[in-house]
């Protein structure tokens, strides 16, 4: 109880009254125009009783941890605001000096100094000052308007699916808005709330300048300010997002050119540009991001050492073991096979030590299964259709290119440098909308090219 306050009992109906109230109206507005909006209140509640959660386990059963100090950072960041509005803005802007440093005091708080210390961690804090100065600095109702702001993106990466494949709606909002582990992990006052919500903007701004260019001025803000984030808080997740962009700019480009010989010819100019391209970008956001992004061999040295202390004798049974590596490329991709099935599908059923990980156990096999299916119907293909059936149905559509892009890369990343399956349940979660989304479009396409092929014999 020493993390919670009466106020966190007392205002806790309202606070989730008064979203459900306004959810429950917007939805009914909307409903005449767009069915999908009939999942809009139901995944709301869904992500603020997971916030809610978070909460509940991080203070009774954890006793403590990464978003309770976040919440302390919040609290400080709010109060500041009041005693010196100039140190508040200097620290809004990430100015962790020891001038700035000084200015907090007892009726400030201070925010936990290793977090202070550290660019990507104290982002958090500085972002969520917001949710606790209109939360009255309480931890639950802090993160129940969280939860409340970070939907908007999640609803955002729902409707864009739906409207590409409005058959799969159903299959969208179990995969986008009632995934257990990505509701829970994806709900509290974590990195991954935010990484996951400014994701799906970046995602839903691109597509609707790319298919729709309107409000063309709107989408470049919203994709600023949530690069911005996430380069703020986990800078991998941007250079995951950026490769898989850039890989559907270019299959754009490649479907307007007529030519296999054209095609031929310029495919190698465009692979050069996108390596030259991540490495300039990756080179000018890696000394803002942290010093450890500010070259591609620091990049490699960091994940041998993330990767070695997650696996430390400490975190006890809940580590795993994808064999060290050399912090070189060659080092790093001959662990590619252990790392993206670690990434993807685990922790095994098996696995799990705790209720909490054996969900995310359920979810790794359904998900391991439908990869699976989704393998063998392309194999069947293969044999009975031939190769242009099998790739118009894989990767006609840009959606799917950039969830598999972005889905594979990001795994990869995860399971090479996290070797902790409590760690790596929670920093998986931005992949798992993506990559099953993409496992459903891949099926449904595969039944309808099949519904043709039939109708045309």
């Amino acid at each position: 109880m020493k993390f919670l306050t009466i106020w966190d009992f007392v205002l806790l109906p309202i606070y989730v009254f008064i979203p459900y109230i306004i959810a429950k109206s917007y939805q009914k507005r909307k409903i005449l125009k767009d069915p999908i909006y009939k999942y809009y209140t139901s995944g709301l509640m869904m992500k603020i009783f997971g916030g809610i959660g978070i909460c509940i386990i991080y203070t009774f059963y954890y006793n403590g941890g990464d978003t309770l100090a976040y919440n302390e950072g919040a609290v400080a960041m709010s109060n500041m605001l009041f005693k010196s509005p100039e140190t508040f803005f200097s620290l809004l802007f990430n100015n962790r000096t020891p001038e700035n440093w000084s200015m907090f005091d007892v009726n400030t708080k201070w925010p936990p100094l290793y977090m202070y210390k550290d660019t990507l961690t104290f982002s958090v804090s500085r972002f969520s000052w917001i949710f606790s100065l209109f939360g009255f600095r309480s931890f639950v109702l802090t993160t129940i308007l969280l939860a409340w702001a970070t939907y908007i993106g999640i609803w955002k990466l729902f409707k864009l699916f739906s409207s590409e494949f409005p058959d799969l709606i159903k299959s969208f909002a179990i995969a986008i808005l009632f995934v257990p582990s990505v509701v829970f992990w994806g709900s509290g006052l974590l990195k991954d709330a935010y990484t996951l919500s400014a994701a799906a903007w970046v995602i839903y701004s691109v597509f609707k300048l790319i298919k729709k260019r309107e409000k063309l001025f709107l989408h470049i803000i919203i994709i600023i300010i949530c690069s911005y984030i996430i380069i703020s808080i986990k800078p991998y997740i941007f250079f995951s997002l950026f490769c898989a962009i850039l890989f559907v700019l270019v299959s754009l480009s490649f479907s307007k050119i007529k030519g296999v010989f054209l095609k031929f010819v310029i495919m190698p100019i465009v692979f050069i540009l996108i390596i030259g391209g991540g490495i300039i970008t990756f080179s000018i956001l890696g000394d803002f991001a942290g010093d450890q992004y500010s070259s591609l061999d620091k990049m490699l040295e960091k994940a041998v050492i993330n990767q070695q202390d997650l696996s430390r004798e400490y975190y006890g049974e809940n580590t795993f073991d994808i064999g060290g590596f050399e912090p070189t490329i060659a080092g790093i991709m001959s662990k590619f096979i252990p790392a993206l099935n670690a990434g993807l599908f685990r922790p095994y059923i098996w696995e799990c030590s705790n209720p909490i990980m054996a969900i995310s156990g359920l979810e790794n096999f359904v998900l391991m299964f439908f990869t699976f299916y989704v393998l063998f119907l392309s194999f069947m293909s293969l044999i009975r259709v031939g190769y242009s059936y099998m790739m118009k149905t894989l990767f006609n559509h840009q959606l799917i290119i950039f969830s598999f892009i972005f889905g594979f890369s990001f795994a990869f990343m995860v399971g090479l440098t996290t070797a902790n399956f409590g760690a790596l349940v929670r920093y998986k979660i931005p992949l798992v909308p993506f990559f099953l989304t993409s496992l459903m479009i891949i099926v449904y396409k595969f039944n309808q090219e099949k519904l043709e092929l039939k109708k045309e014999v």
